[in-house]
């Protein structure tokens, strides 16, 4: 009863309705009974005064922030206008930033009133207002203490249901740059990161059921599923990357909808700054393979036209030094040092295309992916000694030069791979396609990747990295397997139209 206590001491009710009250357990208007008996001809101004203590209990009660401002306001008129002396006819109104909200009795027109401002944070928002008709006069001054009293009620309520709106809007702020953050973590390629964005940034927003989003990068356009091209009203972030603008970030809602400004463009600039960041992530792991596939050419270049034919040169002056001693007569130990050294000359040029082979793939610019992985494997054959089989299932024709080196560098690695770490003696490369859906398999019979059973794959060094990254490139899924058998695979999958 601590409550009802302090109400007795607004309204100056004194100990004896305290001491009636004391233990209790019904609510004030139970208990309003006892009192009016109990003190005759005061029990009426008791019982208006106890009108006035079970309004404001049931009120105070019945306010939860879960509430929304109509519901409140029905509640309020629901317990205060019972409480007035002549609640048959009294009516009231809340008006609140505009909005007006009254009682089901109230009828325009009415001018006989008892009014209080409304203040949230120290700036007058509304009133409320209790009418009776003209000819009924209000018991002042408790009447007009007890539309006080609701009114100061109402005030703390909307303070604490802005403060417990902001803190709902930061929490799904926070939320959303932890799931966009943790998402932009993960190998992604540029399509799913935009997807992620969307999927997290649009329900942060003040109307998630009306906003879209559009990312514009590089020329390229992503847009959220219930983007509509008609819309115009929006907020939009620039994202950069090495210093230059590379793109930009919009949200738009409809037309009649505003924004929550500035903290919906706050949290719109920190999405596109994760995504810039992100992005230059990104450029850089993409210089960084072209740069080491630019010097591998070189590589591969170098072997081919200088070195390898340098050393071819060293192998024919040494045949032919070899055919001179021997018609000359001479020693035939010098005549056999000479074949041997044409011998290992003839090697180290098998060994030196054999090397530009891997840097500079010939035959995949000049014949395609099938062309080129098929001596790839009867070079592995050769090379190590080992079975290496490329199986095509069906005709895979791939016009696009950039998808077909990557899935030749994928593959190459993959081999080396399985020779150097796993011991694989066996070794079969497929690719086919079907309905619409490129794969490529390299599967083996060494001892796999320690700890591989997901898509996740091994502890991956750099050229797991790189492999990864290929595929990301490509938009495909690469996966690291275990096969019953013993042994590993590695199967890259991707659609192609």
């Amino acid at each position: 009863m601590q409550l009802l206590t302090q109400n007795q001491r607004n309204y100056g009710i004194d100990e004896t309705l305290g001491s009636s009250m004391s233990g209790n357990e019904n609510s004030p208007a139970d208990a309003g009974v006892a009192v009016a008996e109990g003190h005759g001809g005061a029990g009426q101004v008791l019982h208006e005064r106890l009108k006035e203590i079970t309004c404001l209990y049931e009120i105070r009660r019945g306010m939860g922030l879960e509430l929304s401002v109509d519901d409140v306001c029905e509640h309020i008129f629901k317990h205060l206008i019972p409480a007035m002396q002549f609640p048959e006819i009294a009516s009231a109104v809340i008006e609140l930033d505009g909005n007006r909200f009254t009682s089901q009795n109230h009828r325009q027109g009415l001018t006989n009133a008892l009014q209080s401002k409304i203040r949230v944070n120290s700036k007058v928002c509304g009133q409320l207002q209790v009418f009776y008709p003209a000819d009924k006069p209000f018991l002042v001054p408790e009447e007009q203490r007890l539309i006080d009293a609701v009114a100061s009620d109402l005030e703390m309520w909307l303070e604490r249901k802005e403060i417990d709106e902001a803190l709902r809007e930061r929490l799904k702020e926070i939320t959303c740059l932890y799931e966009i953050r943790r998402g932009l973590g993960q190998e992604l390629s540029i399509d799913r990161a935009c997807g992620q964005i969307f999927e997290h940034l649009l329900p942060a927003m003040q109307f998630p059921e009306l906003a879209s989003g559009v990312i514009e990068l590089g020329g390229r356009r992503f847009v959220s599923a219930n983007h509509s091209e008609r819309r115009t009203h929006e907020l939009r972030s620039e994202i950069s990357a090495n210093n230059k603008v590379f793109g930009q970030l919009r949200v738009f809602y409809p037309d009649d909808k505003p924004f929550l400004v500035p903290e919906e463009q706050r949290l719109i600039d920190a999405v596109a700054s994760d995504l810039q960041r992100w992005l230059e992530r990104k450029l850089l792991e993409q210089t960084l393979v072209s740069i080491a596939e630019e010097h591998q050419r070189t590589l591969g270049q170098e072997l081919h036209d200088n070195l390898g034919q340098q050393i071819a040169a060293i192998g024919y002056q040494a045949k032919a030094l070899e055919k001179k001693i021997t018609a000359s007569g001479s020693s035939s130990d010098v005549a056999t040092v000479a074949a041997s050294i044409a011998a290992q000359a003839q090697t180290a040029v098998m060994q030196c295309k054999q090397l530009a082979q891997g840097l500079l793939p010939f035959e995949l610019e000049t014949k395609g992916l099938t062309a080129a992985l098929h001596a790839f494997a009867s070079q592995i054959a050769a090379t190590y000694k080992i079975s290496c089989d490329f199986s095509c299932k069906n005709e895979v024709v791939i016009t696009d030069n950039n998808l077909a080196l990557n899935l030749y560098r994928i593959a190459q690695e993959a081999v080396n791979n399985a020779i150097r770490h796993g011991g694989a003696q066996h070794l079969i490369i497929l690719l086919e396609s079907d309905d619409g859906m490129l794969r490529l398999s390299i599967c083996d019979d060494g001892r796999g990747f320690a700890g591989t059973s997901t898509r996740s794959g091994p502890t991956p060094g750099m050229g797991i990295k790189i492999m990864k990254y290929r595929a990301r490139q490509l938009g495909a899924a690469l996966q690291f397997l275990r096969r019953p058998e013993g042994g590993a695979e590695v199967r890259l999958e991707m659609r192609t139209v």
